[in-house]
């Protein structure tokens, strides 16, 4: 079953670019505003695009509200519309991806549907 982004956006099939350890090292917004730095290490995305899956390794025990995503394993794809792409996670739309190669930025409020105001921005730093 693919999910309506999948539908109108074309699915990027080539996600070597992203493939490996990358560190979350920071998370802001959310609704309560927040703005936590993570130590690298503490919480670990994998990316492997031969199978399509995220391995999350969520070591973070600071009281912060969010952490970004539970440690496990999830099926991620990505979408392309024109000069912007989108990680989609178990079939769900996640956020809207910029890349600078040394750099991950995921904002959540950059959706397929259009923009919004209360989700998280995460970036991660290569491993």
């Amino acid at each position: 079953e693919s999910s309506a982004a999948s539908d109108v956006y074309k699915r990027q099939d080539n996600n070597d670019w992203l493939s490996g350890a990358w560190n979350l090292i920071n998370l802001s917004g959310g609704f309560a505003g927040i703005n936590n730095d993570f130590e690298k290490g503490r919480i670990v995305w994998k990316f492997n695009p031969k199978d399509e899956t995220l391995i999350v390794a969520n070591n973070d025990d600071s009281t912060s509200i969010y952490k970004g995503l539970a440690t496990g394993i999830y099926t991620y794809a990505i979408l392309k519309d024109k000069d912007q792409s989108y990680l989609e996670l178990n079939d769900k739309e996640y956020g809207g991806i910029i890349d600078s190669r040394s750099q991950l930025v995921i904002d959540q409020n950059s959706t397929t549907s259009g923009s919004g105001a209360d989700g998280f921005v995460m970036v991660l730093a290569r491993q």
